[in-house]
């Protein structure tokens, strides 16, 4: 009789949202300060009814609407809740409830045991080659300082018309801005009662030059004049070429001519940087226009916003999904919409991941032209060389296995041009592709590569079919870079076992268990240093005068309180690069004139939160290996150099996080 009567008690009713509104009232607006909506009271009468029935006034009821505003605040929603938000919020409760659930029944041995559980993750389902097409498409929401992870495109507004296209472009910019200032507000250099300078972020600051380092808005230093002030923005050029600074208030000119760079990254127009200075009321070319009275800006100082650690920044967006990869994962994914990794996968993978030793990913230099002879020559001395080491290890218990073999173009030598070729009776394309005919020809002569690896291809400027039009310039070419077309490569894809073959975009990424790797081939040292910008009082010459001047013990002194005055002039223009990508937090943080965007998937083009590893592809620059806060980001240079016998590629163990050069000379 008992049970009958709780059975009936739990059995659904269909209540009115006058009904619930009294308790809304005392538990979400007048105890925790939160102002339900129409739509959201119509919501939460509804799954009241169903969750609860005839017992919608417990304590159970009352403790459900404690959950909805604990999640709420913890997700710094506002304080009104509206229908989306609330779905949203149910959603989350929902997966707890169901992972509860799951808990319990493993505990009772009613589901499965722990032993069953542990065979089922296996590590190849977390290792993934990751193309922008294919990459989740993440969009920062500024008001929730959160992301919006959507895993089908087509699910995406902003992809379903040219008009929405548009209005993804002028919002790119803004995006990206919101999102540093998200990261600045956690940063501890510059909350409101900060001690330290911008000139000093990576050194201690003095009792006596301590100051306060609070973030000002521009329109909030009008009517200042002669104060000092701290802002950020966006630093670009106005159409009479003068340098202005901009925020999501307002605009201002700046003077440089005694700007002081924070040493150790480039500075370029299109970056958003921190500036410290005074504002003056007068000066300035801009006071000449009637309608302009923002006054002139004398800067002092300039930085970079400081980067964050992977870990602080996957913490504060509450360990997102940005991959895609636990997509079939029931637990992670709901109505298509990616939301936080469960922490017994992220305890998972980590474990696993330290305990396979053996796994590496193996990446050849980039310009791999296969119609070289030499470069040909390498490749069959490398194939040998890994052919002979998977042998050697297959029967040992730790044995080092290839999880994939990275190969970057260019794969010719050439641009793929629509015009024949004069030499030989063949067009231009057919050429290309008997490239990689000779490449399927001499893989087949390898079986253990073959049926082992996976290789992965990625494409160059010379590659189809971007460089039909831009004859193999990088400023020409699109990023992201789709992939190279398989009609090129149909007896590679017939020789390799289905789905070892990934043709893949530039740049692409990897998820291997709990470590995301990003590999981007581009110039990008000789843009930071064409586009750097020189300010008055940094010239060299008058460096090179100032220490002219000193005595040889002043010049030693000065030379010993230098920071980096060991390291070779490589080494600093490696930092200075590796520095400036993060703090920025894209792979191309200049003007769009610099480089031709697809503003629909510029979120690939995101490096925050940081990965675990960047494996940048600038063939003009040397081999380096810098870590910056948490981040490894290494570069290799071309696969042959000119005038060289030897093959350059590296090989990363993701179990030590370690990184290895080699050189295989032919």
């Amino acid at each position: 009789m008992i049970d009958s009567q709780r059975i009936n008690t739990s059995l659904p009713i269909q209540l009115q949202p006058s009904n619930l509104r009294p308790i809304v009232f005392r538990i979400l607006t007048k105890k925790h300060g939160l102002n339900v909506n129409s739509e959201a009271l119509s919501i939460l009468t509804e799954t009241i009814s169903l969750k609860f029935g005839f017992n919608w006034k417990s304590i159970q009821s009352n403790n459900f609407l404690e959950e909805i505003a604990k999640y709420w605040k913890l997700e710094d929603r506002g304080i009104f809740i509206d229908g989306n938000g609330l779905k949203d919020i149910l959603k989350d409760l929902n997966q707890k409830d169901d992972t509860s659930k799951l808990q319990k029944a493993k505990r009772s041995n009613t589901i499965i045991d722990e032993d069953e559980f542990d065979t089922s993750f296996r590590w190849e389902d977390y290792f993934h080659v990751i193309s922008p097409n294919q990459q989740p498409i993440s969009i920062f929401d500024k008001n929730r300082k959160q992301f919006n992870v959507y895993l089908k495109r087509n699910k995406t507004p902003m992809l379903q018309s040219i008009s929405s296209n548009l209005k993804y472009m002028v919002e790119s910019k803004n995006n990206h801005y919101y999102l540093i200032m998200d990261r600045l507000s956690r940063n501890e250099n510059f909350q409101k009662m900060s001690m330290s300078s911008i000139s000093n972020l990576s050194s201690i600051v003095d009792e006596n030059n301590a100051k306060h380092n609070e973030i000002t808005m521009i329109k909030n230093v009008l009517g200042r004049d002669g104060q000092k002030f701290l802002l950020f923005g966006l630093l670009t050029k106005n159409s009479t070429e003068d340098y202005i600074l901009e925020d999501a208030t307002d605009y201002i000119e700046l003077n440089l001519n005694q700007a002081r760079k924070n040493q150790g990254s480039f500075y370029c127009c299109g970056m958003y940087v921190l500036i410290e200075g005074i504002y003056s009321a007068s000066g300035g070319t801009l006071n000449a226009k009637p309608d302009y009275i923002g006054g002139c800006f004398y800067v002092s100082n300039i930085a970079q916003p400081p980067a964050e650690r992977r870990d602080k920044s996957i913490d504060a967006y509450g360990h997102l999904d940005f991959l895609g990869v636990h997509k079939n994962n029931v637990q992670s994914t709901v109505n298509d919409k990616a939301i936080k990794i469960p922490k017994e996968f992220r305890k998972k993978m980590n474990q696993m991941e330290k305990s396979l030793l053996g796994h590496k990913l193996i990446v050849l230099g980039s310009e791999l032209h296969l119609d070289s002879n030499r470069v040909l020559e390498g490749l069959v001395k490398f194939f040998k060389h890994l052919e002979n080491s998977i042998i050697e290890t297959k029967d040992q218990e730790d044995n080092s296995i290839p999880l994939a073999l990275v190969l970057i173009g260019s794969f010719s030598s050439i641009p793929l041009t629509s015009t024949n070729s004069s030499s030989l009776a063949m067009s231009n394309s057919e050429i290309y592709k008997s490239n990689f005919d000779q490449l399927s020809h001499i893989l087949n002569d390898f079986p253990n590569i073959v049926s082992n690896c996976k290789i992965v291809l990625i494409p160059g400027n010379n590659d189809p079919w971007q460089s039909s039009y831009s004859s193999g310039s990088s400023y020409s070419n699109i990023y992201p870079q789709s992939s190279i077309p398989k009609v090129f490569i149909n007896r590679l894809e017939k020789l390799l076992p289905r789905g070892n073959l990934i043709l893949a975009w530039n740049p692409t990424r990897i998820n291997y268990l709990s470590q995301e790797i990003l590999i981007f081939k581009d110039q990008l040292m000789n843009k930071f240093k064409r586009n750097d910008i020189l300010f008055p009082v940094d010239l060299e010459l008058e460096e090179q005068q100032y220490l002219d001047s000193l005595s040889n013990e002043e010049r030693i002194n000065k030379l010993i309180q230098s920071k980096d005055v060991r390291l070779d002039n490589k080494t600093k223009q490696a930092r200075k690069l590796v520095k400036t990508l993060l703090d920025q937090g894209n792979l191309q943080p200049f003007n769009k004139n610099l480089k031709i965007i697809n503003q629909s998937m510029d979120y690939s083009l995101r490096i925050e939160p940081s990965p675990n590893l960047i494996i940048l592809n600038d063939s003009n620059f040397e081999n380096f290996e810098i870590i910056y806060q948490g981040c490894r980001v290494i570069n290799l240079t071309s696969v042959v150099n000119l005038n060289s016998r030897k093959l350059n590629y590296m090989e990363y163990y993701p179990a030590t996080k370690k990184v290895e050069f080699n050189d295989l000379y032919f």
